[in-house]
């Protein structure tokens, strides 16, 4: 390696970097999965997966938990509502705003591909010892407290 002034980036070494590439080519490696053999998208995923944790939510809120901007989650809900995975409820207590929940396909779609993910990771995570994989969450867990710090 070769010595450069300390105020210089390099992105090899440079955390925030090095965690976006990662993130996102285990994104795509990961969606090989549902494209392929499921016909659907990374935001549809993430929007279906959400969805199957939590029963329903607000566009709004999905976007919270996955990080995802208001319209890739708006694109992703309509793409899933058009293939009959999810369905809107409007709120009793403000006819503007919908809930979003998975249909019966949609559900069945999600334990579909739920396993293929699992095992996915499985075979993802396997270079790690199991304390490696420990010190990993361990480690992600500090560094999201942290960023929301500074």
């Amino acid at each position: 390696m070769q010595n450069l002034p300390p105020d210089v980036v390099q992105l090899t070494q440079f955390v925030p970097y090095r965690m976006v590439h990662l993130a996102a080519n285990i994104s795509l490696a990961l969606s090989k999965i549902y494209k392929q053999e499921f016909n659907i998208t990374i935001p549809e995923w993430r929007v279906l997966a959400q969805l199957a944790q939590q029963q329903k939510l607000y566009s709004k809120d999905i976007g919270e938990i996955t990080s995802m901007d208001k319209s890739k989650v708006s694109r992703a809900v309509k793409a899933l509502e058009t293939k009959h995975y999810l369905m809107r409820q409007t709120d009793n207590k403000d006819n503007r705003a919908a809930y979003l929940s998975l249909t019966t396909q949609g559900r069945s779609l999600y334990e579909k591909i739920a396993p293929k993910a699992l095992q996915w990771e499985r075979q993802f995570i396997a270079v790690l010892e199991p304390s490696e994989h420990r010190d990993l969450m361990r480690i992600l867990q500090k560094l999201d407290q942290q960023v929301l710090l500074i």
